[in-house]
């Protein structure tokens, strides 16, 4: 399956969301090294109106990787994604992920890790497979809780043991953020990530019309662990909100509503990312601006190695500044956003508050709900991580 944005349409929608920086993947195709990945996202990434900053990816060890991590950090990218699931795909082997963040380590550079132990998803879809049961409705089951804890304890042992940082992309109940949490209480660097779709939604959503809409992985969990992981995120035990934002059209997920082993994953959610968090969490749940701010901007600009040049309003900074109403009522509507989709996870949402004005690099590019101006995004250059 093929996304149905690209770099202008993306950024674009993040612009109109009051998102002025994105970071994406540079992930490898078949036969690609990670650094041919990140040099052919770069110069795609051209077209892109907000900035963009990249991860790496590494899916398999050889001789080669090492030298290979120098020339990424050399090039502006500090971070590497690993996944722990998608045999065949991109899995990285447990050695694999151990020896990039001994290298990593070197440079001042850090892991992020999806974070699903494959061989306890295989089961559980093996057994639903026996079953007749993996239709959109036992997607929960398909991707166990099991499954991501397992991996979480498992990636912060090594870290532990190389005594590199790591970070979580995407955690989905307490109990994994809190083993996060735990691991820094004993000097671990260890980071907790979080996105709108796992703390607004629960499985319910996968029984739906269109429940295949909400299909991501790991899958939103059921109601009491989602309410237990909204209140980590409110006791400040989560670091940043991310969108994880991927853009596909509701017909390439019908089609494979029968079998969720076969359906793209991911939600559409970069321009719906700061309004919806703002609305359900500063005004619904009383979180303090200033935490809003922390999870969504500077603690995402310090962990991709962008800190001070975002994330902060100060001399020497990126003039990057979202001008914001707290108090404007709106409803969400596919028709009235950006995103290069036909559907929306929050069709129909009442909203309070949303970006007025929106200033990138200094320049107004959205002004009362209309894009001003169209310029051309920085490619930024990520340094060490400075936590």
């Amino acid at each position: 399956f093929t996304a149905g944005d690209d770099y202008a349409s993306a950024t674009v929608a993040a612009l109109f969301g009051g998102t002025t920086s994105i970071v994406d993947f540079a992930i490898p195709e078949p036969g690609q090294t990670p650094v041919e990945a990140a040099t052919v996202r770069r110069r795609l990434a051209r077209a892109a109106a907000a900035d963009v900053a990249f991860h790496g990816c590494v899916v398999t060890w050889d001789a080669t990787v090492p030298s290979q991590l120098a020339e990424l950090m050399e090039a502006g990218i500090s971070t590497v994604k690993m996944f722990t699931t998608y045999r065949d795909i991109v899995l990285a082997e447990s050695d694999t992920i151990r020896r990039v963040m001994q290298e990593l380590k070197r440079f001042g550079g850090m892991v992020y890790v999806h974070a699903e132990s494959n061989h306890l998803i295989e089961a559980s879809q093996e057994w639903l497979a026996e079953a007749e049961a993996l239709d959109v409705t036992h997607h929960p089951q398909s991707r166990p809780v099991i499954a991501e804890d397992d991996a979480v304890s498992t990636v912060l042992a090594t870290a532990e043991m190389v005594k590199a940082p790591v970070y979580f992309a995407h955690q989905t109940t307490r109990s994994a953020v809190e083993l996060t949490a735990a691991a820094r209480r004993r000097g671990v660097r260890a980071f907790s990530e979080t996105c709108p779709h796992y703390i607004l939604f629960d499985e319910s959503v996968y029984g739906r019309e269109g429940g295949e809409g909400y299909v991501c992985c790991p899958p939103v969990r059921s109601r009491p662990m989602v309410d237990a992981l909204v209140g980590a995120v409110l006791s400040g035990m989560v670091d940043t909100l991310a969108s994880d934002h991927c853009c596909f059209q509701m017909t390439q997920k019908h089609s494979a509503r029968h079998d969720v082993r076969f359906m793209p994953y991911g939600l559409p959610g970069v321009e719906t990312r700061m309004p919806v968090l703002f609305s359900e969490l500063v005004v619904g749940r009383g979180l303090p601006i200033h935490d809003f701010v922390r999870m969504t901007a500077t603690n995402p600009a310090r962990l991709n190695g962008l800190f001070p040049q975002k994330g902060v309003i100060a001399p020497g900074s990126d003039a990057d500044i979202v001008v914001w109403d707290p108090h404007a009522k709106w409803t969400v509507h596919t028709t009235g956003l950006h995103q290069a989709t036909d559907y929306t996870p929050y069709e129909g949402w009442e909203v309070t508050g949303r970006p007025v004005m929106v200033i990138a690099g200094g320049e107004i590019v959205i002004d009362d709900g209309k894009e001003v101006t169209r310029r051309q995004g920085q490619i930024l250059g990520a340094g060490p991580i400075g936590v």
